[in-house]
């Protein structure tokens, strides 16, 4: 598995992939079904995983207990185990917290990494202020 971690130098070979998208943190069932429609969507692209580097909730809520179920290091073995071939761990950071519901999905999803497809849990959310939805990715 390879893991990218700047959507703004992605090289050639890491571009074209069906990714799910989301913290993962766990990687419980919930998240194995997101990352196996992935798969099934788009077979003959590579299957990618992109989450987030510190967790989100770190960077909003420092003061907060951790609300962590295992570490990056340990995600990224689970995911490798289940099959993701490219693993966009992207920093999470004031950058990235900025953008727009359309520039997170056009600078980071499109022109950034190249994504063929994108899959989703039907509660995630995405862009500044969490404004962006389902229904957004898809527009």
């Amino acid at each position: 598995m390879r893991i990218v971690r700047d959507y703004q130098f992605t090289r050639p070979e890491d571009r074209g992939a069906c990714a799910a998208i989301g913290n993962f943190d766990g990687v419980h069932l919930g998240h194995q079904a997101v990352i196996r429609l992935a798969r099934e969507v788009a077979p003959n692209a590579p299957l990618g995983v992109m989450t987030f580097e510190p967790h989100p909730r770190e960077s909003f809520a420092p003061d907060a207990a951790s609300c962590r179920l295992m570490s990056a290091e340990a995600r990224a073995a689970r995911l490798e185990k289940l099959g993701v071939e490219r693993l966009y761990q992207l920093k999470f950071n004031t950058s990235l917290a900025s953008l727009s519901p359309r520039e997170f999905a056009e600078k980071v999803i499109c022109q950034g990494l190249g994504l063929v497809h994108v899959v989703v849990g039907a509660d995630f959310c995405f862009g500044k202020g969490r404004a962006g939805s389902v229904a957004d990715l898809q527009a």
